[in-house]
């Protein structure tokens, strides 16, 4: 008796293990899978994001975010590799303009239009200024920021009362400052350019004051850019006057040594992207915890363009049209890249996204001066190298570089990138853009 009630006792335990086993099985195989490609695998950025997702999908169990980082570079290859293909993340990081928008005209990335129109609360929290680069002529959302950018010259307070020399505010100025500086024994201006995509920068910043808004645009479009307006040649130009005032040796250095060389009073300025302050006002990072520095906007440069344009613009995150889960994609991005965490974020690394009023609790006076340049902006112009046809862009970067390093004259420099130019239009106008 006693053996038949323990073998029924024991088919009962077995039958709830199983049961429990199978409920288990079908409770993961329900959950969704969501694949996140993003490209700030350093730390404190990796582990806000990985602490942001944890927290996400333990408030929905049935969400599972599968999180892949790379570094910047390897990032882009890797992008545009596996974009078109089946292996596609579901949610990736991508920069606004002609690097995205080449998988927009392979209808590879998911319009977020409908989703910001049923939810005008979600679509009044995002700043309209910053919104307007991720946002395509026919009116066409692809991507929300994730974090906020411009361009500044960050400049050492104490190298400049030295010199005796104040904050420039014309091209002139900048150049008598950088010959005060140099005559005092400073090196004036902090430069890596061996990446090639710093001088995009420069060069950027100053097409937009010395080429037309209406000549650009027509430029920046792959099928119908020339490149011959004078303005360019211009611009390169002004460049070379700065090209004396850099470190020796400029494209031999990587752009994050340059940051660390103007940290450690090696360079009087540094032309610097707003998402760096967090790098050079850390205390823990060792370079220079005394650092007393400012910012200023690139000086103008008379000329038929729009000194009002603020170079930088968001960085952000887009859906791709292939994932299953499109809805949930966009919930998870309403959420993330919103006011809650956008201001935790801001608190924790220095980065601000667009929703409005994020600044609560945000000490760093440097990061708030940057903040209020960025959300005042009139105008935010491209990144210069995100800007352009994938081919025009090498031959540009490639050869400012040996206008850098003195091997060609800026009229050279225009010779091949109006070439460059004509190629693209039979390119892109033929078929899709290929890497």
């Amino acid at each position: 008796m006693k053996k038949r009630f323990f073998a029924a006792a024991l088919a009962t335990v077995m039958a709830m293990s199983m049961a429990m086993g199978a409920a288990t099985v079908s409770a993961e195989s329900e959950k969704k899978t969501i694949k996140f490609f993003h490209r700030f695998p350093d730390e404190p950025y990796n582990s806000f994001i990985e602490s942001k997702i944890a927290e996400y999908e333990e408030a929905h169990p049935d969400i599972d975010i599968v999180v892949e980082s790379a570094q910047n570079d390897p990032y882009k290859e890797k992008l545009k590799v596996v974009v078109g293909g089946d292996d596609c993340p579901d949610i990736f990081f991508s920069w606004c303009g002609e690097f995205t928008e080449r998988f927009i005209r392979e209808n590879l990335i998911l319009d977020l239009t409908p989703y910001l129109d049923a939810d005008p609360e979600w679509k009044d929290s995002l700043m309209e200024n910053q919104m307007v680069n991720y946002t395509l002529d026919n009116g066409m959302v692809y991507g929300i920021p994730f974090r906020l950018d411009c361009k500044l010259f960050f400049y050492n307070i104490d190298q400049f009362e030295e010199a005796g020399v104040e904050v420039p505010t014309t091209f002139d100025e900048l150049l008598d400052v950088c010959q005060k500086l140099q005559d005092a024994g400073f090196t004036p201006i902090a430069y890596g350019n061996q990446e090639k995509w710093p001088s995009a920068h420069y060069i950027g910043t100053l097409n937009q004051m010395t080429v037309s808004d209406e000549v650009r645009a027509v430029d920046y479009v792959p099928t119908t850019g020339t490149f011959t307006d004078e303005g360019y040649q211009k611009a390169l130009e002004y460049y070379q006057q700065l090209i004396p005032y850099f470190n020796e040796n400029s494209n031999g250095i990587a752009a994050d040594m340059a940051r660390s060389n103007f940290c450690m009073g090696m360079g009087s300025m540094y032309y610097a992207e707003a998402i760096e302050i967090p790098y050079i006002s850390d205390p823990t990072t060792g370079l220079n915890p005394d650092l007393h520095y400012g910012m200023f906007k690139f000086p103008e440069v008379e000329g038929p363009g729009n000194p009002n344009i603020l170079t930088g613009v968001p960085e952000g995150f887009v859906v791709s049209s292939k994932t299953q889960y499109p809805d949930e994609c966009v919930e998870f991005l309403k959420w993330f890249l919103g006011k809650e965490v956008g201001t935790e974020q801001a608190q924790t690394i220095g980065w601000f996204n667009a929703s409005i009023g994020t600044t609560e609790g945000v000490e760093d006076q440097s990061l708030l001066d940057a903040y209020e340049v960025i959300t005042s902006a009139e105008e935010m112009g491209p990144w210069f190298d995100n800007a352009l046809y994938s081919t025009v862009c090498d031959t540009y970067l490639t050869a400012t570089s040996d206008l850098t390093n003195g091997d060609l004259t800026p009229a050279e420099v225009m010779e091949k990138v109006q070439a460059s130019a004509l190629e693209a239009q039979t390119l892109a106008a033929s078929a899709p853009e290929e890497e």
